[in-house]
Formats: structure tokens, C-alpha cells, sequence
């Protein structure tokens, strides 16, 4: 039997092999940390919501012991998990080098735009107020799927402009004390009521209504709230980008929309996304969403630094439907060497522009070129129609359609600008919805070279996208050709050059 000191004595003896054993287990042959597998960097950042300009970053890198940050703005740090504050909002490139003991490294980039909220701020409500209008000349509103998106319907696009001026002479005015005006102008949008609007007077009265007219508000004196006045303040968050408007009936763009879906009844508080608030030379742009389950309300609205830019509400409201006189041309196209450079066709108004008689970007001594711009609308093409007057085209005598397409370099097709080239066919005449009635070619945009010119032929009985039934051959009221450059459905714009467009 042993004894409390012989247990003692045992104990003496094993200690300091425990203690030789835990020495041994970190010596020399030991791999050190990071050691010879090859380093991984990773990291996440953090915006301080109290500081934005403050970033917080929290490194992930595996197989490193030693860090090299750049910040993108000149400055640098070695530490893990580095906090920096920047001087001024950007768009910034931050890197990280983790390297580890034997000299391997590895890198991870990532973008993060800083914004002062004081500027934001300063773009959507000025150094005391600033007020906005829904966009006067082109897409106003709309709804899709997504943000910007107004491809299920669009104000602008599928419905002009001028049949709804009651929405287009609304302003809204934000001041930087927090206070929000909205200025119906005395005149109300009624939405029909399967889009959630009401009776007037018995009626499904869609359409612009008078807001002094008997009955007005229908069935519910609440909508009132919807017009002149009202006591309204808005709160701008500038890290969610989320605007709300608090007060009775405040909205912007249309009464009746909600994220819950369609709602002629007025609330308290309405709150829009926003995904895109800039500071142009000209004017300033801020576009908003309300974002509902599967559907997205998008509303285009501009403010310029000279109030006298504003353009006039559109009166035209284009006749649709219209027969134009059937052609059989034995030839038709354009060079854009020059305006009225076309043979038998020439430039209508559409989104993108052109600008004729350039200098041709690979040999400025060469003929002239036309230079397509593609500007901001999400949907967008060079339209040509038929002149000096406006012809159903009958294709019977004609077999193939080309075009010569200079892709600059300098254009960016990292992000949604691409270098796809359509060429499409439609009747414009008959209707506001061209594009449900088709025909297009389609290219490879990433099968294309840049820096030089490509000649695009495509034989006109083997068009490869578009709506259009049977063949264009079977068509006698096509009226409208078009080019589109760039691909759709984004804002990013581009500069390219064409030249000879032929139908032979």
C-alpha cells in the first residue's frame, strides 16, 4: 500500500518529463505558423455607420504571418486587422498581400465605395432645398423585375408621355431641415381600378383628373390627403440607401403604389430605394424604387441647376395604328458619312444618337463615319425609318443586311456594357409596343474584336431573335430598322462607330 509521500515522490518524477515532452513539441523541427503551404488572402470590411469614411477590416487569410495592405488612397498598414479612415469619399481599391515564412504570397482586391453622407445629402436636397421632376423626355416610371428595370410597362416607353401630363407637372422638393413638399399642381393620376385606383361617379375613371372636379376621390375623402399640401418630412439613409416619406398621402411618381402592391387607400409612411443619386454638369439625377414581392416600381427624376432647362410637358401624343404606303426597293441603306448620306433611309429620334461625318477612329484620312452614342435609357437603339416619307417595306427584292462596326478599346465591357451588335426590323407604325412584333440578328458580342472594323451580314430569312412571326418576307407593314450596340436592360454607356449599313 503506498503512501501519501511515496504518491508525492511519483509525482516529482513524472513532472519533468511532461514538462521535456511539451518543450520538445515546439522545437526546431517544427513547421512555423504559415509555414511552407501556400498563403490564401482573404478579408471582409465594414463601413462604421457613425463614420463613414471609417472602414473596418477583418482578415480571413489562412497560411500567412505577415500582411500588406494598401488602401487604395495612398496609405498602407502591416497590421492584421487594420482600421482606416479616409479623407474624402471614393471609389477605392483595396489590396491585400498575405505573405508567410518561406516568401510565398498571395493577393485579394476588392472595390468599396466611401460616400459622405453630407454630400449625398447635398445632391438630393441641395444647401437648403432642391426640387425634382419625373423625367420629361424619355422613361419617367415603370415596373419590372428588378431595379431600373420597366420592361412589363413603362411611362415614356410603352405609353407616352404627353397622355399623362398630370404626373409630369408634379414636383417634389426636399429641404435640408428634413421637410418634403409635394406640388400635385392641382391635378391627380387616377389609376384604373384593377391597378388599384377607384369610382369616380360611377366610372372606372383612369386618366388625369382635375382635383377640384365633384367626386373627385370617389368613395373615400382620405385620398384627398393625395393632393396639394400636407405636412411632410423624409428621412434619407444613406448607408441602406433607403428614402422614406412620412405624412399622410406623400409619394412620388404614382398615389397608388406600395410594396404591399396596389393601394388607393393614402399611409402614413412610404419608403423608396434608392439606386442612384448623381451629380451631373447639367442636371442631377435620382432614381427610386419601390420594391414589392417580385415586382420592382421604378421612378426616373431629374433636377437641373438652371430651373429654365426644364423641358415643356409633351403635347404630342403619336398616332398608332398607322398604314404607311407599301415600298419594294431594289436597295436602301445608309453610310453616315454625312446627314441625308442615306439611300432611301435616314435617322428617326430614339435613344441612342449619332453623330455623322466623324473621322473614321482607324484612318482619319479615310472616308467619313457615323459615331453611335449609347446613352443612359436601360432599353435603348438607333432608329431609321424610310425618307423623305415613311414606307411599309416590302423585302422582296432584297436578300442579306450588313453593317460595319468599329468596338473602341477604350469602351469598359468589364461590367453590363458588352460588345453584342443587333440589327432589327419592326413596325413602328402600329403600335406603341414595337418590340412585341420583331425581327433581330444577333451576334456574339464576345466573339468580336476591337480596335479595327468588322463587316456583320446577315441573309434576311434567318433572323435569330425577336417576336416576329414566320419570315420577314411574309411581312408587307414593316416600317422601322434599327441598330443596337451594347447590349440592353443597363445604364452603362459606350461610344462606337458604324459605317455602311446596306440592304442589298
Amino acid at each position: 500500500m503506498k503512501t501519501k509521500n511515496s504518491i508525492f515522490n511519483f509525482l516529482w518524477l513524472v513532472i519533468p518529463v511532461m514538462a521535456i515532452t511539451i518543450f520538445t513539441s515546439c522545437g526546431d523541427d517544427e513547421e512555423p505558423m504559415g509555414g511552407n503551404d501556400t498563403p490564401i488572402a482573404s478579408f471582409q470590411l465594414a463601413v462604421n455607420p457613425d463614420n463613414p469614411l471609417e472602414v473596418t477590416f477583418t482578415n480571413f487569410s489562412q497560411n500567412a504571418t505577415t500582411f500588406a495592405w494598401d488602401f487604395g488612397d495612398g496609405n498602407s498598414s502591416a497590421d492584421k486587422d487594420p482600421v482606416h479612415t479616409y479623407a474624402a469619399a471614393g471609389d477605392y481599391v483595396i489590396t491585400l498581400t498575405a505573405s508567410n515564412a518561406a516568401g510565398q504570397s498571395a493577393q485579394r482586391s476588392e472595390n468599396v465605395s466611401i460616400t459622405d453622407p453630407n454630400v449625398q445629402l447635398g445632391i438630393l436636397a441641395g444647401s437648403d432645398s432642391k426640387t425634382w421632376y419625373l423625367l420629361r423626355e424619355g422613361i419617367s416610371l415603370g415596373i419590372g423585375p428588378d431595379l431600373g428595370a420597366t420592361d412589363w410597362w413603362s411611362f415614356g416607353g410603352v405609353t407616352p408621355l404627353a397622355e399623362r401630363p398630370c404626373i409630369l407637372d408634379d414636383s417634389y422638393t426636399f429641404h435640408r431641415d428634413g421637410t418634403f413638399e409635394m406640388n400635385t399642381n392641382g391635378t391627380i393620376f387616377v389609376d384604373a381600378v384593377a391597378n388599384g385606383g377607384w369610382i369616380i361617379n360611377g366610372e372606372d375613371a383612369e386618366g388625369c383628373r382635375d382635383e377640384s372636379e365633384g367626386g373627385v376621390w370617389g368613395d373615400n375623402p382620405d385620398r384627398e390627403a393625395f393632393g396639394d399640401g400636407g405636412d411632410y418630412t423624409f428621412v434619407y439613409d444613406n448607408n441602406a440607401n433607403m428614402l422614406t416619406l412620412e405624412g399622410l398621402g406623400a409619394y412620388i411618381g404614382l398615389c397608388n403604389k406600395t410594396s404591399d402592391g396596389d393601394n388607393s387607400v393614402p399611409i402614413q409612411s412610404k419608403t423608396y430605394e434608392v439606386f442612384g443619386l448623381n451629380d451631373g454638369d447639367v442636371a442631377d439625377t435620382l432614381n427610386l424604387a419601390i420594391v414589392g414581392d417580385g415586382f420592382v416600381w421604378n421612378f426616373f427624376l431629374v433636377s437641373y441647376d438652371n430651373p429654365a432647362d426644364l423641358p415643356e410637358i409633351p403635347t404630342d401624343i403619336p398616332v398608332f395604328g398607322e398604314d404607311y404606303p407599301d415600298i419594294s426597293p431594289m436597295g436602301m441603306g445608309h453610310t453616315f458619312a454625312a446627314d441625308g448620306a442615306g439611300d432611301l433611309l435616314d435617322t428617326i429620334q430614339s435613344a441612342s444618337t449619332v453623330e455623322f461625318g466623324v473621322d473614321d477612329p482607324a484612318d482619319p484620312t479615310a472616308a467619313k463615319v457615323g459615331q453611335y452614342n449609347r446613352t443612359t435609357e436601360l432599353f435603348q437603339e438607333l432608329q431609321l425609318q424610310t425618307s423623305p416619307m415613311k414606307n411599309d417595306i416590302n423585302f422582296e427584292n432584297l436578300s442579306t443586311v450588313s453593317l460595319d462596326v468599329y468596338l473602341p478599346s477604350s469602351n469598359d465591357y468589364s461590367g453590363t456594357l458588352t460588345k453584342n451588335v443587333i440589327i432589327g426590323i419592326g413596325d413602328k407604325g402600329a403600335t406603341a409596343q414595337w418590340w412585341t412584333d420583331h425581327y433581330e440578328f444577333v451576334n456574339d458580342g464576345s466573339t468580336l474584336p476591337e480596335d479595327e472594323w468588322i463587316t456583320l451580314t446577315y441573309s434576311l430569312d434567318m433572323h435569330n431573335a425577336g417576336s416576329g412571326a414566320g419570315t420577314i418576307y411574309e411581312r408587307n407593314d414593316l416600317d422601322m430598322i434599327y441598330i443596337g450596340i451594347g447590349s440592353g436592360n443597363h445604364d452603362a454607356t459606350g461610344t462606337f462607330y458604324i459605317r455602311n449599313l446596306r440592304f442589298e
